[in-house]
């Protein structure tokens, strides 16, 4: 119980000092916080699925996508809470749609599903874009700082960081361990392989696509 309390404290005050360090550094220094916590926030999130599972899924890049597409298109109508908000819910439900057609593949075959997914929501994003809307790009202009920005990030890269950490101490980690390691042996100890896959595809998703969201106006 004492080294738990400990650990706890040394984590809180490890974030407290990676919050506090923007203010201390310059504009190049802000920007490389910026970066490195974005991807530790990506690659947190990939591990929640792909990690125990072992599946490869190359839809990282759809789910961020459609987080930057869904506050460029929504920024002059919704404030910007709200547009994170309709972002992650739409990651969340493209998550499940995707989960429940694909999540049935294994090897190769999903490797190369979530490949095309990439590209085919980039097609329909372009298509929409040319044919609907007659744009050829949008632009952000929000009151978001590069450090409203870092902090945002340091909150979800914890957060993600702490959801697999309980993750990998529940039940639940125990059945992604082992369906990770021979989903036969899964199915015939009782283990819903199709829910529990589901289920952490669409977390380790959306959270992608919050990472998205919240680095789009970084870009104008």
């Amino acid at each position: 119980m004492t080294r738990t309390i400990i650990g706890l404290v040394l984590v809180a005050l490890g974030l407290a000092a990676l919050a506090w360090m923007p203010t201390q550094l310059g504009a190049y220094g802000v920007g490389l916080l910026l970066g490195m916590t974005g991807y530790v926030a990506l690659a947190s999130a990939w591990a929640l699925f792909s990690g125990p599972t072992r599946y490869v899924s190359l839809a990282t890049v759809a789910f961020f996508g459609i987080g930057a597409y869904t506050v460029a298109v929504l920024s002059e109508t919704l404030p910007y809470w709200a547009a994170l908000l309709v972002a992650a819910a739409i990651g969340l439900a493209v998550a499940l749609l995707v989960g429940l057609a694909t999540l049935r593949l294994a090897g190769v075959y999903f490797v190369i599903f979530t490949f095309g997914m990439a590209e085919l929501i980039r097609q329909l994003v372009t298509w929409y874009e040319v044919n609907v809307t007659g744009t050829l790009g949008r632009y952000i202009f929000l009151p978001i700082t590069a450090e409203q920005i870092y902090w945002q990030l340091l909150a979800v890269a914890a957060v993600t960081i702490a959801i697999g950490w309980f993750i990998s101490r529940s039940r639940l980690g125990l059945a992604l361990k082992v369906i990770g390691d021979d989903e036969t042996v899964a199915a015939h100890t009782g283990i819903n392989i199709a829910g529990v896959k589901l289920a952490l595809f669409a977390v380790s998703a959306t959270i992608i696509t919050l990472v998205g969201a919240i680095q789009a106006p970084r870009w104008t």
